[in-house]
């Protein structure tokens, strides 16, 4: 069937999209928890695919889900050793819960990739093998991890050590290890992100491209979302980023120019990489409305 609705039976809904995949799985959960990561893994290694299967996983590694156990830093780590072509994404923000097997399959559903997920929560979703559904799918969930954070294996360790510390309280009261854990959490996603613009950029070098910048990952993030969610004024895309890269949008770092301070400093970059995007011709910018747009592609002639 091209089509199904799944509200039960999830083990058996994954372990069916492990075996479609030959070539490449794609996991998009903002949580994840170690039983669905071990089934995985274990059914990749007995069918014999897994140092072949690419694995694309996008999931919110945001500190606070590391220390509330909602992401498992350790099952995280596992999946990126375990599976030699796997690439894992931070995104911040994330809520859907999307997974596809090549362009077999797809399940789209409300059951995160937890124990929780499989087992303990009532769930929805729907089973789809349309191949143009699928591709669809695929192509709108590629967005995402275009505009997210890749993380290294040393990245994922240091991330699953401050997840597995016991010392740090998980409690409504924050307390001084927790919030030095949460600053470290922090610090290595800023440093993961920077080091893939740095990694962007140096390629864009060699192929005489566009530069690329912190300013590219705030204009490609635009971009999505004005495809998404229509035209929107600036005071509505900066919400809506700043959930999607909290981790590049600190609010107490401002922009300061010989002593005169100009305001937050990510704003700052949102607004260049609007002018950026005006000025490619990428999007417009309407004055009545105070709204931002794709622009519209040019007649073929």
């Amino acid at each position: 069937m091209s089509i199904a609705l799944i509200d039960q039976n999830w083990d058996a809904a994954f372990r069916r999209l492990f075996a479609e995949a030959e070539a490449e799985l794609v996991i998009v959960s903002p949580f994840i928890g170690r039983e669905p990561v071990e089934t995985l893994c274990s059914a990749l290694e007995q069918q014999g695919k897994h140092e072949r299967v690419h694995i694309h996983c996008v999931v919110n590694c945001s500190p606070e889900h590391l220390l509330a156990g909602s992401v498992d830093g350790e099952a995280v780590l596992r999946l990126k050793q375990a599976c030699a072509h796997s690439n894992i994404f931070h995104l911040g923000g994330l809520h859907a819960k999307v997974y596809i097997a090549d362009s077999k399959a797809a399940l789209i559903t409300s059951a995160n990739f937890t124990l929780g997920g499989w087992q303990r929560n009532r769930e929805f979703g729907v089973w789809l093998e349309d191949a143009s559904l699928v591709t669809e799918a695929y192509r709108r969930v590629q967005a995402l991890w275009q505009i997210s954070t890749p993380l290294s294996q040393e990245d994922l360790i240091q991330l699953a050590r401050i997840g597995a510390n016991p010392q740090v309280a998980r409690s409504k009261a924050r307390t001084s290890k927790e919030s030095e854990a949460i600053a470290s959490a922090w610090e290595i996603l800023v440093g993961a992100r920077l080091r893939a613009v740095q990694e962007k950029t140096e390629l864009a070098g060699k192929r005489k491209s566009v530069p690329l910048s912190e300013n590219r990952i705030f204009a490609a993030t635009i971009l999505y979302l004005l495809r998404t969610k229509g035209p929107l004024t600036t005071q509505e895309l900066h919400p809506l980023i700043q959930a999607l890269h909290p981790e590049l949008c600190d609010d107490a770092v401002e922009r300061v120019i010989n002593g005169v301070r100009f305001g937050k400093r990510w704003k700052h970059m949102v607004r260049n990489a609007q002018q950026y995007l005006k000025r490619t011709g990428q999007v417009v910018y309407d004055p009545r409305t105070r709204r931002w747009a794709i622009a519209a592609p040019l007649p073929s002639t």
